[in-house]
């Protein structure tokens, strides 16, 4: 499982590619420390949301804690989506072995009502809202107990922290280089708290590695395409052994060919390069039968 910024879903979306048995941000993207400890506990405790819980804005009900794309235009089809997404992921993370979180910011917004961090304002009115700079004890301390609940109920997951090298430039350039600062304290402080905490340094290669321009979108913040296939790489000589580096190469020569455009497919040639493309599969999913294409 993968929950938190874009590293979640860039990494995530491949691993899906690839046919891992993996969940990637099954509450959407999320930013903040804060934000995604607390959707960790709503799994974890088996909360329910309920119809109070959710409030309109332009057209949508929504709820602070979770992403839009839970939302609905009926407010028990939005309580039915987080309450679903709540219960999915409890069961996931029972029996998850790996789950990998990635900070994104310690900059956020609190919900004066409460005081809370919220993990989106959803386009709510502003004066609802006061922009909050967490700490590094808060931020750490809300991940410590939700990383302790969830050894409590699974202790064989392994966690792997991230630090999103997407820059929040909007807050500001030196308010963002501190807020990267606090989350690899963060992240630091967590690995040495726990024994199955670790680091993946996917921020590092994406600053040292990667620094030239070529390597973001036109928004120059965003990692390009380049720049995920060279921070994938890495991920896959971490992690991956020979084993799942050739089966790998072998699911993505089928998905290649399955993306194959024909110029004509009522030729001979076609119909033979499907068959052997469904050989290749049938032989694949035999050897590997939870593959499904």
């Amino acid at each position: 499982m993968l929950i938190g910024s874009c590293f979640s879903n860039n990494i995530g979306s491949r691993l899906q590619n690839y046919k891992f048995n993996s969940i990637c941000n099954p509450f959407g993207t999320v930013f903040h420390p804060v934000s995604i400890s607390r959707l960790i506990e709503y799994a974890l405790q088996l909360k329910v949301v309920a119809i109070e819980d959710v409030q309109l804005s332009q057209g949508v009900f929504v709820h602070c804690d979770f992403h839009s794309n839970l939302g609905s235009v009926d407010n028990q089809q939005a309580v039915h989506n987080i309450n679903l997404a709540i219960a999915e992921t409890h069961e996931a993370l029972k029996r998850v072995k790996y789950l990998f979180i990635t900070l994104g910011t310690s900059i956020g917004y609190s919900l004066k009502s409460t005081d809370a961090i919220v993990a989106n304002c959803h386009k709510l009115p502003s004066e609802m809202f006061a922009k909050a700079n967490s700490s590094i004890e808060m931020c750490e301390n809300a991940l410590a107990n939700a990383l302790s609940s969830l050894f409590a109920i699974n202790n064989d997951v392994h966690v792997i922290m991230t630090v999103s090298p997407v820059r929040h430039t909007k807050d500001g350039i030196i308010e963002n280089a501190r807020s990267k600062a606090k989350l690899l304290s963060v992240a630091e402080n967590l690995q040495m708290r726990f024994e199955n905490v670790s680091y993946f340094p996917a921020y590092e290669w994406m600053m040292d590695d990667l620094r030239d321009y070529r390597f973001y979108e036109k928004d120059l913040i965003h990692p390009n395409e380049q720049a995920i296939d060279y921070i994938w790489e890495k991920f896959e000589g971490h992690y991956f052994d020979g084993e799942t580096n050739n089966l790998n190469k072998k699911i993505g020569k089928i998905i290649q060919q399955m993306n194959h455009r024909p110029f004509n497919v009522e030729s001979t040639e076609y119909q033979d390069f499907m068959k052997n493309l469904e050989t290749q599969k049938s032989l694949l999913q035999s050897a590997y039968p939870w593959i499904q294409f």
